[in-house]
């Protein structure tokens, strides 16, 4: 992961940054990446909006970055100069350098007791100091050092006085030199104190402050935290409908398969009856050239009914011709026979069942009713004439007519027509 810090106004980009990546690893590559120039101490700032502060060496900047929650797009991390360092610091050989400043407990050395040309009579006790200091460097344990040594030989000029080793301007010139060291150590413990103090002082509101922060970072959260519960219920629906979704996939998946085997089915049943339609096909067309088509026979049964169409049509006009001319014989036959007779004849229409077919001949003699009675409307009457109406031929004198004639009691004719 990236993350963006601004170093004198330019924008720099510290790749490969992880959750457990510290401050102190992306300040330590940054000022690699700025070069030898610009030695010192620096610290990692992050900014938001008006609110600075000072990260820890140890803390993780991406946390930080987390922490801030919708508010992290706004956060800047600021790459700042605190001061020179520990090379760069002016030293000189009568005073030790003074202890850097930090968040961890540290101890400065004893402050010795003045001393005098005399001799002292007893030793009266140190008094130590204790400050909310950070390590001391290597150029604070090599003042260290170096102060102990002068010590050390202030100690070794004490005890070898007695002896006579020294002289007595040496002796002044050592007192002289513990002078000087003695009042560095005050000075540079009186601006440890007020330092300490000013720290005190500003410490106080930038804590409020920062106590406002995380106030209104715990309301945020839980806010954030309520918003979430409510995402993940949607979340946890969404995963429900996308597993009713992929079911229902994967039936229609399964479908379209089946639906696929089926057409491919019958893709190949269709190439098979293709297939067969083109070899039935040219077996017809083989047929055909060896023996007439069908088209023939079917032309010649036309024709042969419409044959048979006009042939009854025909019969039938000549059964109505026949019909005609045996009416007209019928009646030639019967003013013939008038003619001869001179006799009224009054003719009744025959009855259905008396009728008989066409080109029926000869001359039947009526069955004779019962009591002497005949039937009515089936006989000719002859009011005159009777002994020539018994001397009337028979029926065969009509020369085969379909008339029938009979004669009946009392000199009567019956006309079977």
């Amino acid at each position: 992961m990236e993350l963006k810090v601004w170093v004198d106004g330019i924008q720099r980009v510290v790749c490969g940054v992880s959750q457990q990546t510290t401050c102190q690893e992306v300040v330590v590559a940054l000022a690699r990446a700025i070069g030898e120039q610009r030695t010192g101490r620096y610290v990692l700032v992050q900014k938001l909006r008006e609110k600075e502060r000072q990260l820890l060496p140890l803390e993780c900047p991406l946390e930080s970055l987390a922490k801030c929650g919708q508010y992290a797009n706004d956060v800047q991390f600021v790459l700042r100069r605190t001061g020179p360092s520990v090379a760069e610091r002016p030293s000189s050989d009568g005073a030790p350098h003074a202890p850097e400043r930090t968040f961890i407990r540290a101890s400065l050395p004893i402050k010795p007791r003045p001393m005098s040309t005399e001799v002292p009579r007893s030793r009266e006790p140190k008094k130590a100091m204790t400050f909310n200091l950070g390590p001391m460097g290597s150029g604070e344990l090599f003042a260290k050092s170096r102060w102990r040594q002068h010590v050390w030989e202030g100690m070794d000029f004490k005890e070898g006085a007695g002896a006579g080793q020294a002289s007595k301007e040496e002796l002044f010139k050592t007192v002289l030199r513990q002078q000087e060291q003695l009042h560095s150590l005050e000075v540079h413990e009186d601006s440890l104190e007020m330092d300490l103090r000013h720290w005190e002082h500003s410490r106080v509101p930038s804590q409020e402050d920062e106590i406002f922060f995380l106030e209104q970072l715990v309301r945020r959260n839980e806010t954030e935290l309520g918003e979430e519960e409510f995402w993940q219920s949607e979340l946890r629906l969404e995963k429900e409908c996308e597993r009713e979704r992929q079911e229902r996939v994967r039936s229609l998946r399964a479908s379209l398969e089946d639906y696929t085997q089926r057409i491919y089915e019958l893709s190949a049943r269709t190439e098979a009856l293709q297939k067969e339609i083109q070899w039935e096909m040219a077996e017809r067309a083989k047929r055909g050239k060896e023996t007439p088509g069908p088209s023939t026979l079917e032309s010649n049964l036309a024709s042969v009914e419409k044959a048979l169409e006009e042939a009854e049509r025909n019969l039938q006009a000549q059964n109505r011709e026949l019909e005609e001319l045996n009416k007209e014989l019928r009646q030639c036959n019967l003013q013939q026979f008038i003619q001869q007779t001179g006799a009224t004849v009054t003719v009744a229409p025959a009855r259905p069942e008396e009728d008989a077919p066409l080109g029926r001949a000869g001359c039947e003699a009526p069955a004779q009713p019962p009591h002497g009675g005949q039937r009515p409307g089936s006989c000719v009457r002859v009011g005159r004439g009777l002994g020539a109406a018994r001397q009337t031929p028979s029926c065969s004198d009509f020369g085969g007519s379909p008339l029938g004639i009979h004669v009946g009691k009392e000199g009567s004719l019956i006309l079977n027509f």
